[in-house]
């Protein structure tokens, strides 16, 4: 038995940019963080007693005869790339839902190769993890998306990302200052907007608008450089919030669907209650609204966006790893 764990992630400036039609053509960049919320991947060698090959849960319990005849098809490209002819049973726990702007796919693809190799006494590196979760979500399974999550769920911490003209993503960890991270943490808040759905729709416009020459998505790159200069100085962190608002004003107006009228309408809310910014996470229509507000207006932007319920995270969790071994 094997279990693996992978941190969800909030993305903060620069997504949009890390989808390869556009950073192939003019470079891109994002930073974000990993966050203490976690998805969990438990590996079992499967018992010949059994009738059948495999038993995949997640949302679901698949029992399936050969790789070929299991749905979830994440599961079936991790399998076809580490562990073809195993006999194994797969379960899948996590924090908090998938659908929710936090990377939970990734973290899915990301823990399941770790537990997979794992179970082949292999030890991957973070970026080796990062490369086959792109190569699994993006084209073997076809799924539409940016480059960031899967590095945000191999490595974990703060991290800033630069993606390069060459096709190679370089990854440097931002080193914050626990006071810093600490004052980042107090202000942060996270709004569940109770609408979770998969946004194939949205992200396949994202590429769309990635592919061209795009204003907003130069000006969401460049912002990542003021965002990373504000994060790790004594600046205000009202400071930052202004920056969040900015990226997310170009991001909304990227394409149809990033953003929904209740979550505008509940963002104007906050701002009104003593917010200095925020976004709607993920590709957009659905899942978490982050601001970044000062403590003492926390109550007042929780009353303001009643009955949304809130999450409090810390940041900067650690990046996936194997956290049960059994070997009897």
């Amino acid at each position: 038995m094997i279990i693996a764990r992978a941190p969800f992630r909030v993305s903060l400036v620069g997504g949009g940019t890390d989808y390869p039609a556009y950073y192939r053509r003019y470079g891109g960049a994002a930073l974000l963080t990993a966050i203490h919320r976690y998805a969990y991947l438990a590996v079992h060698e499967l018992s010949p007693f059994y009738p059948h090959r495999f038993r995949v849960s997640y949302s679901r319990t698949e029992l399936a005869d050969s790789v070929d005849a299991i749905e979830h098809p994440l599961v079936r490209e991790c399998l076809r790339m580490v562990a073809p002819d195993d006999r194994l049973e797969i379960t899948h726990i996590a924090d908090l839902p998938g659908g929710t702007g936090l990377g939970s796919s990734s973290s899915f693809t990301v823990g399941l190769l770790q537990a997979l190799h794992a179970l082949h006494g292999a030890t991957p590196d973070a970026e080796r993890l990062a490369r086959e979760a792109i190569e699994i979500e993006r084209v073997r399974v076809g799924d539409h998306g940016g480059h960031q999550d899967q590095y945000a769920a191999a490595f974990g911490g703060w991290l800033r990302l630069d993606f390069g003209t060459d096709g190679v993503i370089r990854v440097r960890p931002l080193a914050l200052r626990p006071e810093r991270r600490f004052e980042f943490e107090s202000a942060l808040l996270l709004f569940h907007t109770v609408s979770a759905r998969a946004a194939p729709d949205v992200l396949r416009r994202m590429n769309a608008v990635a592919a061209g020459d795009n204003a907003r998505l130069h000006e969401m790159r460049n912002l990542v450089d003021r965002a990373e200069a504000l994060l790790l100085s004594d600046a205000p962190l009202a400071d930052f919030g202004a920056v969040l608002d900015r990226a997310w004003a170009l991001k909304r107006g990227l394409a149809d669907g990033i953003s929904f009228p209740a979550a505008d309408e509940a963002y104007a809310r906050a701002l009104r209650a003593g917010a200095w910014g925020g976004k709607l996470l993920g590709a957009g229509g659905r899942g978490f609204l982050l601001l970044l507000a000062p403590p003492a207006r926390h109550d007042a932007i929780a009353e303001a966006l009643a009955p949304w319920p809130v999450l409090r995270v810390r940041t900067g969790a650690e990046g996936s790893r194997v956290v049960y071994r059994d070997e009897a």
